[in-house]
């Protein structure tokens, strides 16, 4: 066995079952298998499946686990060299397995290999980025906060990201901080020689900026290749609700204090704690009340800390 896919599915079965036909359909010489972890979704979306692909694998967790545990859960039955993560709202558009074994294998320091997302349109999506958290998080405070936004324009993109963007999208390859979790292709004896799993600490969000840490922490590099390409749907697999964005927050902040200590973590959870109330007062000045509705769950997370 050379390639163990392993899919996380939760209450999706249209998504899923096109992922799987288009992994079926552009596949045909490389020897893998699909794993299937489904977060107790209670419907068909097996029985779909197997009409499709009666030799895979599936994993009922029984309850909604999150993303890390689940994807630990396909990988403790997985038998191949590779495992290949790879979210339900991907679609293959060409054969895959093979580029990604050839860059393995001819990479031995590589512990962790993405390729190109692109939208439907075919359009790149970064998929990756060069940023640490702490540069990402504290940036962004900026970036949202109105006196900076008046003054220094800060909500557009700078010509140094651009140039960084324009070199991840056109570069033949490039070694990276982290890869999005959508496609992640890892090595089984890396994985098992030093424990890269996935952190059950996060429930969704910033799990995959923590392996690629991870990963680069053991002795490994993070690359990106652009070639070959996955059409990602980008965000279908996991809707935007009030619990979402609950679990992006808490995330961020769990990474914050993972990687870069107490500290640093209850700093940012501080600032920005005080950029929000700034935002909630000019809004409430302005309108009344808080009209954005991001900026409203915000305050009720905070509320709740």
């Amino acid at each position: 066995m050379q390639v163990s896919v392993i899919i996380v599915n939760y209450k999706n079965p249209p998504l899923i079952l096109q992922c799987v036909k288009s992994i079926l359909q552009y596949e045909k010489t490389v020897d893998y298998e699909i794993i299937v972890v489904d977060n107790d979704s209670q419907d068909d979306t097996e029985q779909q499946l197997r009409a499709v692909c009666p030799n895979l694998k599936w994993v009922q967790m029984g309850y909604n686990s999150g993303f890390a545990k689940a994807n630990n859960a396909g990988f403790k039955v997985a038998e191949g060299k590779f495992i290949f993560y790879l979210n339900s709202d991907t679609i293959f558009i060409e054969p895959v397995f093979e580029k990604m074994i050839q860059e393995m294998e001819k990479e031995p320091s590589v512990g962790m290999l993405g390729c190109r997302l692109v939208n439907d349109d075919l359009s790149p999506q970064i998929g990756c980025d060069t940023t640490t958290t702490t540069t990402y998080s504290y940036k962004h405070l900026l970036r949202r906060n109105p006196l900076m936004i008046k003054l220094f324009h800060t909500q557009r993109t700078t010509q140094s990201e651009l140039k960084k963007i324009n070199h991840i999208t056109d570069a033949k390859q490039t070694y990276l901080k982290w890869l999005v979790g959508a496609a992640v292709f890892m090595r089984r004896a890396d994985i098992q020689k030093h424990n890269l799993l996935w952190s059950e600490d996060f429930f969704m969000y910033f799990e995959d900026m923590f392996l690629g840490y991870s990963v680069r922490k053991a002795g490994y590099k993070v690359k990106f290749i652009n070639s070959p390409q996955i059409i990602h749907l980008g965000g279908k697999s996991t809707p935007k609700s009030q619990t979402a964005i609950f679990h992006f927050m808490d995330s961020e902040i769990k990474y914050l204090e993972k990687v870069r200590g107490r500290i640093i973590s209850r700093l940012y959870k501080f600032l920005f704690k005080m950029e929000i109330r700034f935002e909630a007062y000019l809004e409430k000045r302005k309108y009344g009340k808080v009209v954005n509705p991001m900026l409203a769950i915000e305050c009720e997370y905070y509320k709740l800390q």
